[in-house]
């Protein structure tokens, strides 16, 4: 049974051309248009619970800290540097952080690195 309800209508949105754009690409991958990628998007739930995302982040967290110090105590701090470097520029062409449930811990993530350089 269709109903007036189940008719789709034109809407609205505000969004950079930046932040279209990226909804471009995924939407493209995905295999979809901007408008059925958004409305799934939105109604779909996270595949993942929050307290796994934040596990698994925080883990990822640890495990790179530990290869960062491991890297600069042998002397190879430019290899961290040139691999960190790549990661930021993936991240920011893909929106990958958009995707966490805490986009802000990756800047305090950040603002805290260089750890290993202040235990020197």
């Amino acid at each position: 049974m269709t109903g007036e309800t189940d008719a789709r209508r034109q809407r609205a949105l505000m969004a950079t051309d930046l932040e279209w754009d990226r909804i471009g690409r995924a939407a493209d991958a995905a295999g979809m248009d901007r408008s059925r990628y958004l409305v799934r998007r939105a109604l779909t739930a996270d595949a993942l619970a929050p307290e796994v995302l934040r596990r698994a982040v925080r883990e990822t967290l640890v495990l790179s800290l530990l290869e960062e110090r491991r890297l600069r105590q042998a002397g190879n701090g430019p290899a961290w540097d040139d691999a960190c470097d790549a990661v930021d520029e993936w991240i920011e062409r893909e929106g990958v952080l958009e995707r966490l449930t805490d986009p802000g811990a990756a800047n305090r993530w950040k603002a805290v690195g260089g750890g290993p350089e202040e235990e020197e």
